[in-house]
């Protein structure tokens, strides 16, 4: 049999539409995101991606996967895409294609109810206790607080329990998470300060498909178009996190 050569793999949409289906990979474990609610998938990048899948004329079929495993299986065709919270970064940008940003975010403090000190900004934590889940891209973020007391949790409800029990100072994670996060925790935190740069969260897949990123791009532009994303970001994070935020 001849060896192709890599460059001569099928076109990302022929095998797409091919199958008849899009292949999503996601955590399942990132409320409001995407999670499982009595065994069944939701939150918003579920929504997203069956609103995705239907503008492609293709089904949404969802691959529940770990951290370690999911950006590898995207670059090496595995999963057609991630919808998983992925902000892009240079670094990621090396290694895969990435679509237009369908929402934006940034860092944002959680701290007790009645803090009385001003910790407002990343500088200020200097000399206190900061907790952040583990493997976050807000990780890379708390480190580099100087002189902060870094701790790094598996969750962000253990770390919510901290913050409110005044075992850490603060914690820090994604704007569009901590509403949610605090509603659901039941704890005495409140939200803090959003510090750090503006991200951008978007779909990543394999280099060197065009016609698929044209595909997806202009997908996402219909459901901003007609007002279903800023709806979807609405419902799930109770603010229109489709537009970048207004420092």
């Amino acid at each position: 049999a001849t060896l192709l050569s890599p460059w001569a793999h099928a076109e990302l949409i022929d095998d797409m539409n091919d199958r008849g289906e899009l292949r999503i990979a996601l955590e399942a474990n990132m409320p409001p995101f995407n999670f499982k609610d009595d065994g069944k998938l939701t939150g918003f990048e579920v929504e997203l991606g069956q609103a995705l899948a239907t503008e492609l004329d293709v089904r949404a079929e969802f691959v529940v996967t770990t951290r370690d495993d999911l950006l590898p299986g995207v670059e090496s065709g595995k999963y057609d895409i991630a919808l998983n919270q992925v902000a892009v970064t240079d670094e990621l940008k090396d290694r895969l294609a990435f679509s237009e940003p369908y929402s934006y975010s940034s860092a944002q403090l959680i701290v007790r109810k009645q803090e009385t000190r001003p910790l407002g900004t990343l500088a200020a934590l200097k000399g206190h206790s900061l907790g952040v889940v583990q493997g976050s891209q807000f990780a890379e973020q708390a480190r580099s607080v100087e002189g902060a007391d870094l701790h790094s949790y598996p969750d962000a409800s253990q770390t919510l329990k901290d913050v409110a029990g005044d075992q850490i100072d603060a914690a820090i994670s994604d704007r569009l998470l901590v509403p949610y996060a605090i509603r659901d925790s039941q704890q005495a935190v409140t939200e803090g300060a959003t510090v750090g740069p503006i991200l951008s969260l978007a779909i990543p897949f394999q280099k060197g498909n065009p016609a698929f990123q044209s595909a997806v791009d202009n997908a996402l532009q219909r459901i901003k178009a007609d007002g279903r994303l800023a709806a979807l970001s609405q419902k799930w994070f109770g603010m229109d996190a489709s537009k970048p935020p207004k420092r």
